[in-house]
């Protein structure tokens, strides 16, 4: 069972939760993610398998788009609705101001993160500093907001306005941040209520699977999921490649990245990293 899977999250668990999950529904052994998700954000997550979770590696999430709703008149210490240190006023706003103050956060170059991330700073995470009640001085970090939509009209919510925003968006984006940013603009206080991640790299949320749904049939096998040409190596070679050896133009002329197969076997992916040599980027059969 060595193979990868797309997996949409429900609210409520852990990443770390659904891949216990899928060990379960699979019976196995190894299972791994790429992308760490909070519990209450739902979406698209990547969990590979058994030797698959070396490819893990290779997974390019580095864009990503979300659905995030919004929440006005609302102040928290995570920025969102998953806490009890919330504080509520009396704000109102306006789909012309939200728009006009969105375009004004989209033209940013940078943004601060939130202290509940995982940034270290002087060796200790943000949020640590956060639950110890210490201040700590915050840089900006570059990051892109691409494009954002408003997907929905204001709504009411407890007495207060709420909207859903498709953004998209660099690594190291935080949404959390945008929404602080967002009230921050209008001059009133904002929040996330809800978060949903919809694309993560090439992958998107409408081919993936509700983690109550999966089944052997859904895991996908490391050449459905990485489409690179198969160079195969002769029997000698075998535990060469294995222990890690370079390759060269004896064993191929390929461009980029491909498998490394023998006797149709997979047993490791290569890159190229001069012209004409290659060396492993992964090595299977258990090395």
């Amino acid at each position: 069972m060595d193979g990868l899977i797309l997996i949409d999250k429900p609210k409520g668990i852990t990443s770390q939760t659904v891949c216990n999950i899928v060990k379960r529904k699979l019976n196995i052994k190894k299972a791994g993610h790429n992308g760490t998700l909070d519990p209450n954000t739902t979406g698209i997550m990547v969990v590979a398998t058994g030797q698959a979770t070396k490819c893990l590696k290779l997974i390019n999430e580095h864009d990503k788009e979300y659905i995030a709703t919004i929440i006005f008149g609302y102040d928290s210490d995570t920025l969102d609705m998953d806490t009890e240190n919330i504080t509520e006023y009396s704000e109102d706003t306006s789909l012309e101001d939200i728009k006009l103050a969105m375009d004004k956060i989209k033209a940013y170059k940078s943004q601060i993160p939130p202290m509940t991330s995982s940034i270290k700073i002087n060796g200790k995470k943000l949020y640590e500093y956060q639950r110890a009640n210490q201040e700590v001085e915050i840089k900006s970090r570059d990051v892109t907001l691409y494009d954002y939509e408003i997907v929905s009209d204001i709504r009411e919510y407890n007495g207060h306005k709420e909207i859903d925003i498709r953004v998209s968006t660099s690594k190291g984006y935080y949404v959390r941040a945008m929404a602080r940013d967002l009230g921050k603009e209008l001059g009133i206080h904002a929040i996330l209520h809800e978060l949903r991640r919809t694309k993560a790299g090439d992958y998107n949320v409408k081919d993936a699977i509700p983690l109550d749904d999966l089944t052997e049939k859904d895991v996908k096998s490391i050449t459905q999921f990485f489409d690179f040409p198969k160079v195969e190596v002769k029997d000698y070679m075998r535990n060469l490649v294995l222990n890690g050896a370079f390759l060269d133009e004896r064993q191929t002329h390929q461009n980029g990245v491909f498998y490394v197969t023998n006797n149709c076997d997979i047993i490791a992916i290569y890159e190229e990293v001069d012209h004409l040599k290659y060396k492993p980027l992964l090595i299977f059969n258990g090395k």
